[in-house]
Formats: structure tokens, sequence, C-alpha cells
């Protein structure tokens, strides 16, 4: 395969949710995401109004999220076994470059925490999704407190296993 068509590839790899996943993006308006659930049966919403979700006709297994407005949604991805996978989606406003720079900045502070997502809503930027650990909610919060009027945190702890 030639270099380009490899990169391409791989920016356009559709990612795979397994079974317990709880995962947390972000997205600009009129964004779409698509995510491939192994076994999947079917999706429900939790909160929110602005995020779009649903399994897609034309692919199988696949779970597909689109930002129509600033908001956020929870939304289950129930597997043929009973199990599920949880996502969260942050539809973004437009905002001030600063509160961009910023933003961009806290997602590669949490790049390894999969489940946690930074997103600016509401004048400032929000931290959204579930903390495995009490130390990884004590990192959002130290970043609430370094940044007091720009930085919110909604992350909650993941209880069990």
């Amino acid at each position: 395969m030639l270099p380009g068509l490899v990169l391409l590839a791989l920016l356009t790899a559709t990612e795979v949710l397994e079974s317990g996943a709880y995962r947390a993006i972000t997205l600009s308006q009129g964004e779409r995401r698509t995510f491939r659930v192994p076994e999947l049966e079917k999706v429900t919403a939790g909160t929110g109004k602005c995020v779009e979700e649903g399994m897609q006709r034309d692919e199988a297994e696949s779970l597909s999220v689109e930002a129509r407005c600033s908001g956020v949604r929870t939304t289950v991805a129930w597997r043929r076994d009973g199990s599920r996978v949880q996502l969260m989606v942050c539809a973004e406003e437009s905002a001030a470059p600063e509160l961009v720079t910023l933003r961009k900045a806290m997602q590669a502070e949490l790049r390894a925490l999969r489940g946690v997502t930074a997103c600016v809503r509401n004048g400032r930027v929000e931290l959204w999704g579930w903390a495995r650990s009490e130390e990884e909610l004590q990192r959002m919060r130290g970043l609430e407190r370094k940044y007091p009027e720009q930085v919110r945190s909604f992350v909650e702890l993941i209880e069990g296993p």
C-alpha cells in the first residue's frame, strides 16, 4: 500500500469500543463520529438534546454520534450478551481563541484518560466523563483549582469493577 493510503486508512479507522468501556469525546457542531461495538444489539440515550446517536444500517456493529448544537449526552450501546459500552459526547460551542487553546491543552493533558474529555461550553472549558480512580478524580479537581475561572469538572468516579 502507498504511504499516503496507509496514513489515510489510519486517520479514518473506526475506533472499537469493547464491553465495559467508558469513552468520552468532544465534537464540534455538525461533526459526526462512528464507533464499532462488537455484538451491538441496540443503542439508548441518556441525557441531552443536542447530540444524536444511532446504529448504522450500512455498517454492522456501528454506532454513530453527531453534534447538532452545544450540549452533553450520554449514550449506552448494549451488546447481545447484555453488557454495555458508555459513550459521553460533549458538543462544543464556538469560542474565543484563548478558550480553544486552553481546551487543547486540557485534551493533551488528559489524552491517556479515554473516559474524560474537555470541551468549550458556557464560556469556559468543561471536563466531562468518568474517572476510574480517586487519583484521576483528584487530577480533575486540580485542573479546576489551577484555572478557577476557566475550567469546571463534571467528571464522575466509576464505582465498582
